[in-house]
């Protein structure tokens, strides 16, 4: 097997070679959607794919702790997509309780992210909401490695992409997704993974799955009446809600 010198795979000094996982793991979905016409039914739809991996550092006492996260995978021809679980890697989540015991680092919030699972007659898999706090007055950093902030997971066959991640302070000013960040004693961190993708037309998923899916949380009100409000099948049923 052989790589012309300066690809991907035969990177050159000065080339950055790190994170390896945030290129090799957009590899299935590219050929699962590349197989998807020849292959109706087989083929899962592209998901929140790369690992996101975080780096946290910070001084009184002095740490640094590296954590692992994942978003929604796409969904599948006979199933909706997994949330909080990553594809192909499998790797699924810290517990708040291991980060909290290693670190001054403080998981104030986590939660399935709602409407980041993309529609379709298969849902995609959500995507996590997780806030970041720290305990102390010392100073601290961030430095973050993630994608799809700016390309979501696309649908198969009519299913609609799931939603873009983003890493933003409690401010709302949002922050580069692979950079170093500064922050202060009293900051919040959120990094909100993206959702997965969905499969076939959303317009033909059972009404019923609908409704659960806004019973559990999994998608708001509002975001049912917008894809559903025109079905001939939701509106035998009533309105959603």
């Amino acid at each position: 097997m052989s790589a012309p010198p300066g690809s991907i795979l035969n990177a050159l000094e000065p080339a950055p070679v790190a994170s390896r996982q945030v290129i090799g793991h957009f590899i299935p979905s590219a050929i699962f959607a590349a197989l998807s016409g020849a292959m109706p039914g087989r083929l899962m739809a592209p998901g929140a794919d790369p690992i996101w991996l975080s780096v946290w550092r910070g001084q009184n006492p002095s740490f640094t702790l590296t954590l692992f996260q994942v978003g929604g995978t796409g969904a599948r021809p006979s199933k909706d997509g997994l949330s909080a679980v990553g594809f192909p890697s499998g790797v699924a989540g810290v517990p708040a309780e291991i980060v909290e015991s290693l670190s001054p680092v403080v998981l104030k919030r986590r939660e399935l992210r709602p409407d980041s699972g993309g529609a379709g007659t298969w849902r995609g898999g959500l995507g996590q909401l997780t806030e970041f706090v720290r305990r102390g007055e010392g100073r601290w950093s961030v430095s973050s490695i993630a994608d799809r902030t700016k390309y979501p997971a696309l649908g198969l066959l009519g299913g609609q992409a799931g939603a873009a991640g983003e890493v933003a302070l409690g401010d709302g000013t949002q922050l580069h997704a692979k950079s170093l960040v500064d922050l202060g004693a009293g900051d919040t961190v959120h990094v909100n993974l993206p959702g997965g993708g969905g499969y076939g037309d959303p317009l033909q998923r059972d009404a019923q799955r609908v409704l659960w899916d806004v019973i559990e949380g999994y998608i708001t009100l509002e975001e049912a009446e917008k894809i559903w409000r025109s079905s001939p099948l939701h509106r035998q049923s009533g309105r959603i809600g």
